[in-house]
């Protein structure tokens, strides 16, 4: 038979024999100067395009700072208020607190990196993460996801250093980082067992598990977040009820689903770069005897599975994975350094090239109108136009008319580009659940008064307007384009509010 010197693609079932993860300065250079060559750049391209809806939301709980949220934890708006009383309230300054977390994160994730594989899998690890479109627009788009993924990659990096180091106070570190993880997402919770599995996993950490080290840094963690759960406490556990039983009882059975999961996963990774971060957390379950690839198996798998498990019954939006990619990103570059001579750096080198050209066009799309993508995905169009509108038509009304957006992304992109940027009001001044604008609704403000409503044809919201408004009045609506495409229409209504706030009708939406 004929042979041939290509590596194989899979990695092999036994582990390679342990050894120090090799250092090189001049690549570590190189990866330095990759990090911060990107970095310039997104903080230079976040001025070049209007705020997203979500962007524009966390904007406005920026505005109101409070312990927690309806919707997620705080630090989102905590950064964002401390980037915007920084540098002023443009959309650049905004997106510095994405830049922020993003540049901790990709610290973090090359610093560990390096620890477990080396300076050359560092390197792949900070490239990848550049080139794939779910974090290079992270460093641009704030979102919760933010500050959950740079202290995820805190915290595993202190845990391995103290696994490495046999020093627990290190843990003290990861207790901390995790806390940070939990005021950015909920899903940060999942840290504290991850981290747990990983040092009675390792007869290291079963000797500093007897020290006080880690259980000061759990009691930091739950420290750090216990003003959520006070906040929760002093309203019911909504929010902890929205992102848990309000998506269950949501959940049913739809098959459709799974490819929908699997489409935006690779949307999300790029294809090629997608399979070979399975393969890396598939290689850590084949070499878990290994230390460095218990980490990846540790804190890639779990998420993996579950979301895996419940994507025939809900839909598993693209970010929810964020934490999973990190340590899959890390061991599919060690396992690129292993077999570099062979048929994976053409693999490698294909799957970067796709996963570049994916985030080239991504950050493209919201200049540039000939672009084959649909338009009315394209979220951050329109809300200027839509602002000078409803800013002549609230001309028309006596003077400060409120402001009602048939769900939360109109009305937070309103109260941005409107002038003066004044408090809008979410549906829930129709009766339906508004998410965060149901707590700032002081309807002894606005009961009685003219009202302008407004509502995107992309979005369901205000159903029971003409239950409600008293008088309702329909105005000639506003349609926005880009380039020769329709990106969305905008219904408009004066709106005589009721004088008595409506109940509202139904759950929020999760």
């Amino acid at each position: 038979m004929p042979t041939t010197n290509a590596a194989p693609i899979c990695p092999p079932l036994a582990s390679p024999p342990a050894a120090t993860p090799a250092r090189d300065p001049r690549l570590d250079r190189l990866a330095l100067l990759v990090f911060g060559g990107v970095t310039l750049f997104h903080v230079a391209y976040a001025g070049w395009f209007d705020l997203s809806p979500q962007e524009a939301y966390y904007w406005e709980w920026s505005r109101r700072l409070a312990a927690s949220y309806f919707d997620h934890p705080p630090l989102a708006a905590w950064t964002i208020r401390l980037a915007t009383s920084l540098f002023g309230d443009s959309e650049r300054a905004i997106r510095f607190a994405a830049a922020f977390h993003s540049s901790v994160f990709s610290a973090f994730l090359w610093l560990t990196t390096r620890r477990l594989f080396g300076s050359r899998a560092a390197l792949l690890a900070i490239a990848g993460g550049a080139v794939v479109p779910l974090f290079s627009i992270g460093q641009v788009i704030v979102t919760p996801d933010g500050p959950l993924l740079s202290g995820w990659a805190m915290a595993i990096y202190f845990a391995v250093r103290a696994l490495e180091e046999e020093r627990p106070r290190w843990l003290v570190a990861a207790g901390l980082a995790t806390g940070w993880a939990m005021l950015g997402k909920y899903t940060g919770a999942l840290l504290l067992p991850q981290l747990l599995a990983l040092l009675l996993w390792d007869p290291r950490g079963r000797r500093m598990l007897r020290t006080p080290w880690p259980w000061v840094g759990v009691a930091l963690a739950l420290a750090l977040f216990s003003p959520v759960v006070a906040w929760n406490a002093a309203r019911h556990l909504e929010s902890f009820a929205f992102q848990t039983t309000a998506r269950a009882e949501a959940s049913r059975l739809r098959p459709v689903l799974v490819g929908r999961y699997v489409g935006l996963q690779a949307l999300a990774m790029s294809p090629v770069l997608l399979l070979l971060c399975v393969e890396a957390v598939i290689a850590g379950w084949r070499r878990r005897a290994a230390p460095a690839w218990r980490v990846v198996l540790l804190f890639s798998a779990p998420l993996l599975v579950l979301a895996t498990a419940v994507s025939p019954v809900h839909w598993v939006k693209m970010n929810w994975l964020g934490p999973v990619w990190p340590t899959a990103l890390a061991g599919a570059a060690a396992l690129a350094v292993e077999q570099r001579h062979g048929a994976r750096r053409w693999v490698v080198a294909g799957g970067g090239a796709l996963a570049l050209a994916m985030t080239v066009l991504l950050h493209l799309w919201p200049m540039v109108s000939w672009l084959p993508l649909p338009a009315k995905d394209e979220t951050s169009a329109g809300w200027r136009a839509l602002a000078a509108r409803v800013e002549a038509e609230r001309g028309r009304l006596p003077p400060g008319a409120p402001v009602v957006g048939c769900n939360y992304k109109v009305a937070s992109e309103l109260a941005y580009y409107l002038p003066g940027r004044p408090e809008t009001l979410g549906v829930g001044a129709l009766g339906e659940p508004g998410l965060q604008y149901d707590e700032w609704l002081d309807w002894s403000r606005v009961s009685g008064r003219t009202a302008l409503v407004v509502r995107d044809a992309r979005e369901h919201g205000c159903e029971r307007r003409e239950e409600l408004c008293r008088p309702l009045e329909p105005l000639p609506p506003l349609t926005v384009t880009k380039g020769r495409e329709r990106v969305t229409t905008f219904g408009l209504w004066r709106c005589g509010l009721p004088a008595a706030q409506p109940r509202a009708a139904g759950p929020a939406h999760p």
